[in-house]
């Protein structure tokens, strides 16, 4: 394939990493248009996980802290002497008197310390535009390396990142050459709190995937019905109300067996949980697994729930494994939080309860499996929407078009 004259770069906080598939999605669907694009992680990557779309990424993703090389350090003499401009402007304005808080002005030092290392490797690898995965860490030193390289940079906002890790947020809004948001919400929620966000360049860009490698699959009808769940094991997943569901599934006398994947601090309370339920014999834990091991599960699924909730205003965004659902044609059951309605509109795509109301929960989840032309029904649509809205192909064209015109843009100044 003809390459594109455009030379990119991603950045995130650990890329790549199983929790983050939607990334290397969107950098294998980038590449297949043509893009040229290295990978930059601020932490070492996650190995022994192996991302079919893009099976190299780990070795070939190139780890920006390191304390430990001198080149680390001296890069920041390099810059204040050929670019003091850029370099203490960026001190001033990011550290020293940004608007923030003291103890949030000791992480943006931490930003700034990686910057010039991150700026140099940009510049010798020939990089004309840095794109940056979180609004957070990864945004911030995006920020800061992309000012001293003298490139154009953006960011894709999620949900923790904008909602609660809010570090230089303003600054980042003010100088990214445009801001990709994951959902009508996020950007309606930016343009609300960030008088910066009105001014900025906001585009809903969607986390999309391969939908032809995501496609259904007859499923085996067996007994009992089986309900999945995928997620990191943290209390916004919701996973607890889907436990507290299925004990009321069973109190109805409604054979089914529960599938709950993932890990993370949760697990041991999900399980006591689960224990004090009495509900052992129904529903498992099965602990995290890599993205190809994932699909045999969903095969075997009547149901996906999702039970995402809100705490201390951290929420999920749209998690990527509705739409993974969706798009095998599996019913699904989520909460109205952030951005969710946009895929899982109530009544037409799958079906939406509140969050925290684990008898909504089951009411909804007994719906769906007792009535099964309901069932296909939704989980047809749903299908249909991810494949007109959620198309990995199309968000890259997208995305594409918006590297080139910043890059161009930044060419003319």
């Amino acid at each position: 394939m003809k390459r594109d004259p455009y030379s990119l770069a991603y950045l995130g906080r650990i890329l790549p990493t199983i929790s983050e598939t939607f990334v290397v999605r969107e950098i294998a669907a980038l590449r297949r248009l043509g893009l040229s694009v290295k990978v930059f992680s601020l932490h070492p990557p996650e190995t022994g996980v192996l991302h079919p779309e893009a099976p190299d990424l780990a070795q070939e993703a190139e780890v920006l802290i390191q304390p430990r090389n001198p080149l680390f350090w001296l890069t920041h003499l390099v810059f204040a002497l050929r670019f003091p401009g850029r370099y203490f402007h960026c001190l001033y304005a990011h550290v020293l008197f940004a608007d923030e808080p003291w103890r949030s002005r000791r992480r943006c030092l931490s930003y700034f310390m990686v910057a010039p290392f991150a700026a140099w490797r940009l510049r010798r690898a020939g990089i004309q535009h840095l794109h940056a995965h979180f609004a957070n860490a990864p945004a911030s030193v995006a920020l800061m390396a992309a000012a001293l390289a003298g490139i154009s940079f953006s960011f894709t906002a999620h949900a923790y990142d904008i909602f609660i890790d809010k570090v230089l947020l303003p600054a980042k809004l003010t100088e990214a050459a445009f801001v990709a948001c994951i959902s009508r919400y996020n950007r309606r929620y930016l343009q609300e709190h960030y008088p910066e966000a009105r001014r900025a360049h906001l585009e809903v860009v969607r986390n999309g995937l391969d939908i032809d490698r995501f496609c259904p699959n007859p499923h085996p009808q067996g007994t009992p019905p089986c309900i999945i769940a995928v997620g990191r094991l943290v209390e916004t997943k919701g996973f607890h109300v889907l436990v507290e569901a299925c004990a009321r599934l069973r109190d109805r006398g409604l054979p089914c067996q529960g599938l709950i994947i993932g890990d993370g601090p949760e697990a041991g309370r999900l399980q006591d949980l689960i224990n004090d339920c009495g509900l052992t014999d129904r529903i498992v834990l099965k602990g995290k697994l890599p993205p190809d091991e994932l699909l045999p599960y969903f095969r075997r699924a009547d149901v996906l729930a999702m039970p995402s909730c809100i705490r201390n205003q951290d929420a999920d965004g749209i998690p990527t494994v509705l739409i993974e659902a969706m798009a095998m044609e599996i019913p699904v059951v989520a909460t109205r939080v952030s951005g969710i309605p946009e895929l899982v509109v109530a009544g037409e795509t799958g079906l939406l309860v509140d969050p925290d109301d684990a008898a909504a929960l089951a009411e909804a989840l007994e719906r769906l499996l007792r009535d099964q032309e309901l069932a296909q029904r939704l989980a047809r649509a749903g299908r249909n929407l991810v494949v007109a809205q959620f198309n990995g192909e199309a968000s890259a064209r997208q995305l594409r078009g918006l590297f080139a015109a910043a890059i161009e843009a930044k060419q003319k100044n």
